[in-house]
């Protein structure tokens, strides 16, 4: 068996941006897209009390949408630590809340049975030892830190200390999503890589760890999963010429953080339409969402989530275990495939009958997963241009979203 096994079965996982960024409520970036007067930022640390915050609650919701881990942002580019760092006082512990928010993601997470991943950003904003052409000062004056050998070290450091926590005080840790591979160093190895890995690896063996550590990826080591964003890709993603484990994370809106003014969130169809595509492909889906600075959940993720399980408990078998498929889908539709059941997602609700390429006489059953009503093969008309390998069916009272269940004869 192969360390990333739980992964390629899994195929479905949450993401949560969370950090002192909710408080002003605009999304991740903030701190470097809007105008802030020198420590204004940092001072939220004085405001932020997430009372609120239920990830027991979390935990439930992600488990019932059919999500089989979770992805944690420790820190982001703010540099804000969601944990109880040892070696900086700009963390969640120094807040009016004044507790782990992460433990307590990972205990309740864990008490569900999802596996638990940990997001950390590798810039650091607020470091004298980091600076690049997508950090605040240069976004908004076009001015670069003046960045010593020194500095950098101080910052590598404070990286490699910070991940090493993490990987040593919160137990088993499955997953390492490490964010992200600025174009501006693309030509070095400005992380130094594999001091990283080895604190990494040696504390936590059986870990994933993603592709950012290095913007290309021909000429470096290989990484355990790869990760293109936002998109379904065409094809199963491939690296050096062999195929790759990858995942594609996206946003329900416009925002990875939370924003009080993005209302802009994906239909369901969307969501599961990306799910499938990304399975269909041989891929995972990391859906995000970015909670309050209460600590709550946004309304319309929630409402989402609850969609997606009730999606999930009818159609959930053709995400987890599932596959792509060597079969041609007919028009408006992706398959994924587990042993002999070949699973058809529908993209649009059908005009009549759908024909199937390349199943004549090859097809024991189908039936409808939301309903479970049997679909007819239509043998009696309509075939005279047909390709011989090509079968009729109609499937009834159908609708976008609905995935049919095709049993393959053996």
């Amino acid at each position: 068996m192969s360390k990333a096994d739980w992964f390629t079965n899994a195929r479905f996982g949450l993401f949560i941006h969370w950090g002192l960024y909710a408080i002003p409520a605009c999304g991740e970036w903030t701190y470097a897209r809007n105008k802030w007067a020198p420590g204004e930022y940092e001072n939220l640390i004085n405001k932020f009390n997430p009372v609120e915050y239920d990830p027991a609650y979390w935990a439930k919701l992600a488990k019932a949408a059919g999500m089989k881990y979770v992805v944690f942002t420790t820190r982001h580019h703010d540099g804000f630590c969601m944990f109880d760092s040892k070696y900086t006082d700009y963390k969640i512990t120094n807040t009016p809340y004044g507790k782990d928010v992460t433990g307590m993601l990972v205990e309740a997470f864990r008490a569900e049975g999802l596996r638990i991943g940990f997001y950390h950003s590798l810039p650091d904003w607020t470091h004298h030892g980091w600076s690049d052409q997508e950090s605040p000062e240069y976004i908004q004056n076009k001015v670069m830190k003046d960045v010593s050998e020194e500095a950098h070290r101080g910052y590598l450091d404070l990286l490699n200390n910070h991940v090493e926590q993490l990987m040593t005080e919160y137990g088993k840790i499955d997953l390492l999503f490490l964010d992200y591979t600025s174009q501006y160093k693309a030509d070095g190895d400005y992380y130094d890589r594999e001091r990283l890995l080895n604190t990494i690896y040696s504390n936590q063996p059986d870990i994933l760890v993603d592709d950012r550590l290095s913007y290309f990826k021909e000429d470096v080591r290989d990484f355990d999963y790869y990760t293109p964003e936002i998109c379904v890709p065409n094809q199963p993603q491939q690296v050096k010429g062999k195929e790759v484990i990858w995942e594609t994370c996206c946003t329900m809106n416009d925002h990875w953080g939370y924003c009080n003014t993005d209302f802009n969130y994906k239909p369901l169809n969307t969501l599961t339409g990306g799910l499938m595509g990304c399975v269909a492909k041989n891929g995972n889906l990391l859906l995000n969402i970015g909670p309050d600075a209460k600590g709550n959940f946004p309304e319309m993720s929630i409402r989402r989530l609850e969609e997606l399980a009730e999606w999930s408990l009818l159609n959930g078998e053709s995400v987890c275990g599932a596959g792509k498929s060597e079969y041609q889908p007919p028009f408006a539709g992706c398959y994924t495939q587990k042993g002999n059941n070949l699973y058809l997602y529908l993209l649009l609700q059908p005009m009549g009958d759908i024909i199937l390429p390349e199943l004549k006489d090859k097809i024991e059953y189908i039936c409808i997963l939301r309903t479970g009503q049997t679909v007819d093969l239509i043998n009696d008309w309509g075939f005279e241009l047909l390709k011989p390998e090509e079968q009729r069916i109609r499937p009834l009272n159908v609708k976008a979203g609905d995935v049919l269940k095709i049993v393959l004869k053996k």
